[in-house]
């Protein structure tokens, strides 16, 4: 019978142990994040929309909905939007007037000030009271307005109450962007702002029960449908703050990649010891045949203690997973809307149940074969263990991880790239690395390689065991490979997402420019100090055909795409290609007089177009046609002015059309206005985009990110090291009976040693060349199909790669060499 605490003192156990825990660790810290985030979110998103559910209209929506809310038991509220013109004295601005009924918000608070100087303000009691008006704190500057004075909004005058400081449900929709002004619902009529053609939204709040408002989704659904309801529609959080989303989403990548890697580095690790491990057991269970043990037996106790090893493993390493992830808190926490709520249990089973998975996959198919040992191996130690082929346990091995690593991506293409990658990556490996060797060692037969009798040695003892060396080759590679792999996405993957929202970003957008403001504009923003101001113009457009059929929501069933063609397009002109911008199909059309148009790739793509497709627009009851001549890859995160569709100047120029600029405004020095400020002072009617916030936002993501992965860089480095003692230990009895070979015929300790690291400094640079090729490979298959984003390869990485290979075998190898060296040959013959 196997004794499991005398197993526990073993250098092997500790191997697999070691292994298994930092694979768990590095998975199970990004799984408590994300399932706190998760849970975070279900929890908070819904104050992102002030509600459970919204049904929104592009008119004064039906009563039986709210009835039908009420009736159910559910909390209900109602807010009217819409732009309008507000003024104070002599000046006016256009604003995003927003009118609410009792009980708004239904989730979260609004929060409000009463001064400037605090711009944090405090959760506000109740919506506005009768005759107030709450604002933005960007509309005070810009007319000049301060608390207690009368805001007018159309036939009404409102006293200016608070400032608005908080409103997470205002949207990131365009209109959304100008300054928020907000009355009380039952006070709008007195405006009588709304009339023939005015565009508003109405939204009704819904919340309560989580079934009743599943219930009331589904009656609300299918009343649209049956009663064939246009321009009204049920609503959740899906489609709130886009632009962070997206961000995390990148960010979740990135360490979901950081973990990917760090278990793959593990589970290399956890194969190499599992064969180490048991190839020592071999003997104490040929012992145990001996004394008439069975194959059932021999596999019940080698289960018990691998089942032991795994819930071991699993709660080490949820326990230290739990500890990484509270150091990624620390980075990243200020990124959450609010406090994450506590972990569930289920990133604790679900450790358990990775550590099992991992033992199932990569330690079982050499336990199986030790059922099969034979007795002779007691007196014969020669006897070799029938294991399986190494090709089955490869595919074993990567089947049984893809699930784990898909599971801990959440993201089909990331984990079949890398998986696919680094699982055609050992293939390879092992083939070239036994090629290189068998090649190398003939070439040293009649080289300077093997100009002595050790050196001969060391090349032939390769040659010898050269499939082993090719698996410990591309155990080594692999391993190495995910550190200089991480190292790209640490530095060069980042760095070139960081630069697509470099620091002299523009973060202020000037829209609504008129033709008449546009030289006397763009001389107000050059004599301000912006070093560069290219105004473009901006002509707003519904597409209506394609290739003359009837563009509808309905033709297409992605959600993205039914929004885009339900709403007016922003088209501009110009016969120079635009900065960041890349022509991919197609040509550009330059000054052409032809009816030719250049579709963004992303558009293209979400809307099925391709090269001569004939796109129709209505341009304010004008119709324009014009053909797909030319897709264009934009650089969004520039924060730059971008157009889905360019025309040709010949075909628009004359169409009525505004002007939008994009700079970078720096704080103001001394008691200058801020540019923005100034401007609209002077030019009331245009409106100024504020996206600074968003932009901090990004780069705080960016910065955090860096640091989170730098904690994961440590669970890689613990893998990676771990990889390079099994690997060494795996062909460690080999080495020792070489050393006592060479030893029994004279060698010296120089001359073991120079033959012992010429080993290792073969298999540090085949590994370190091959893993080089490899991160260079895969890195540029992530930055294109996963992260979408450009990279330049870095070449360098292979370099890094042969040296870092021979550096770490070498040092490696310096426990093993001076156990080798210190211990007398009859010594080492009594050992193996």
């Amino acid at each position: 019978m196997i004794s499991i605490p005398r197993s526990f003192r073993s250098i092997e156990f500790a191997w697999l142990l070691g292994a298994l825990i930092i694979s768990v660790a590095s998975m199970s810290s990004v799984a408590y994040l994300a399932d706190r985030m998760q849970r975070a979110f279900e929890r908070d998103a819904k104050q992102l929309i002030a509600a459970d559910v919204i049904v929104q209209a592009d008119q004064p929506i039906p009563e039986q909905f709210q009835k039908n809310a009420q009736s159910r038991g559910l909390k209900t509220a109602q807010t009217v939007v819409f732009p309008t013109m507000s003024s104070f004295k002599s000046q006016a601005k256009l604003v995003a007037l927003k009118a609410v009924s009792d009980g708004y918000p239904l989730r979260g608070v609004i929060k409000t000030s009463d001064t400037l100087a605090d711009l944090k303000g405090v959760a506000a009691p109740s919506i506005p009271n009768p005759g107030a008006v709450w604002v933005d704190s960007a509309l005070m500057p810009s007319l000049n307005i301060k608390i207690g004075d009368e805001l007018t909004l159309g036939q009404a005058k409102f006293k200016l109450e608070a400032i608005i400081t908080q409103e997470l449900d205002k949207g990131a929709g365009f209109l959304n962007f100008a300054p928020r002004v907000m009355i009380r619902e039952d006070e709008l009529s007195k405006t009588q702002l709304i009339g023939l053609g005015s565009r508003v939204t109405y939204r009704l709040l819904v919340s309560g029960n989580e079934r009743e408002v599943a219930n009331f989704i589904a009656w609300t659904d299918q009343e649209i449908e049956n009663k064939q309801l246009r321009g009204i529609k049920s609503e959740g959080v899906d489609n709130s703050q886009p632009l962070m989303r997206a961000t995390l989403d990148r960010a979740e990548k990135f360490l979901s990649l950081v973990a990917i890697l760090t278990a793959m580095v593990a589970a290399v690790a956890i194969a190499l010891a599992a064969k180490r491990y048991t190839s020592r057991q071999a003997q104490a269970t040929a012992i145990w045949k001996c004394l008439g043990a069975s194959r059932r037996q021999v596999l019940w106790e080698h289960g018990r203690a691998s089942l032991l090893i795994a819930v071991i493993g699993g709660l080490g390493g949820a326990f230290l997973g739990w500890l990484g992830h509270q150091v990624l808190l620390y980075f990243l926490g200020d990124l959450l809307v609010s406090d994450l709520p506590s972990a569930s249990i289920w990133p604790l089973i679900w450790s358990v149940m990775v550590s099992i998975i991992l033992l199932i996959g990569f330690v079982w198919p050499p336990i199986l074969s030790l059922s099969q040992i034979s007795p002779l191996r007691v007196i014969r130690k020669e006897v070799i263990v029938n294991a399986p082929s190494a090709w089955l346990l490869m595919l074993l091995g990567l089947v049984t991880f893809f699930g784990l690593l898909l599971f801990v991506a959440k993201d089909f293409k990331l984990a079949t790239l890398t998986l696919g990658g680094f699982g055609i990556a050992a293939i390879l490996f092992v083939g070239v690395a036994w090629f290189i060797v068998k090649l190398a060692a003939n070439l040293a037969e009649h080289t300077l390689l093997g100009r002595d009798v050790v050196q001969r040695f060391a090349w032939q003892s390769l040659s010898r065991r050269s499939m082993l060396t090719g698996l410990q080759i591309a155990s080594l590679a692999i391993a190495i490979m995910a550190l200089l792999l991480l190292a790209v996405v640490r530095q060069d993957l980042l760095d070139a997402w960081k630069s697509g929202s470099p620091p002299d970003a523009p973060n202020r957008f000037l829209i609504n420019i008129q033709p008449d403001q546009k030289a006397a504009l763009e001389k107000d923003l050059l004599s301000s100090g912006v070093d560069k101001v290219t105004l473009y113009p901006m002509i707003r457009g519904r597409l209506t055909h394609i290739n003359e059929q009837l563009v509808l929501p309905q033709n297409y069933q992605d959600g993205r795409a039914q929004r885009l063609v339900d709403r007016e397009f922003n088209l501009s002109y110009a016969a120079e290609l635009p900065e960041k911008n890349k022509v991919v199909a197609g040509a550009w059309h330059g000054n052409t007089a032809q009816a030719e148009l250049s579709i963004e790739s992303g558009i293209a793509k979400t809307l099925q177009l391709k090269l001569g497709d004939q796109l129709s627009f209505d341009i304010a009851g004008l119709p324009i046609q014009a053909k797909i001549t030319s897709v264009r890859q934009l650089d969004w995160g520039s924060m730059r002015v971008n157009f889905f569709a360019i025309l040709p100047p010949s075909l628009m120029s004359e169409m009525p059309h505004t002007w939008i600029t994009a700079y970078r405004q720096v704080p103001p020095q001394n008691e200058q206005l801020p540019i923005d400020i100034a401007l609209v002072a002077k030019y009331p009617n245009i409106t100024v985009v504020d996206v600074e916030s968003a932009l901090n936002q990004v780069q705080d993501v960016l910065d955090r990110l860096s640091a989170a992965i730098e904690l994961l860089f440590v669970f890689t480095i613990a893998a990676g090291a771990l990889v390079l003692i099994a690997s060494l230990g795996a062909t460690q009895d080999e080495r020792l009976k070489d050393a006592a070979l060479l030893k029994t015929l004279g060698a010296s300790r120089s001359q073991i040693q120079k033959s012992f690291f010429t080993e290792l400094m073969v298999i540090g640079f085949i590994s370190g060349s091959l893993a080089g090729a490899g991160a260079v490979a895969v890195g540029w298959s992530l930055a294109q199909f996963v992260f979408e984003m450009s990279f330049p390869i870095p070449w360098v990485v292979l370099l890094y790669g042969a040296i870092f290979g021979v550096v770490i075998c070498c040092i490696g190898g310096l426990w093993l060499q001076r156990k080798i060296s210190n211990t007398s040959s009859v010594e080492v013959l009594r050992q193996i």
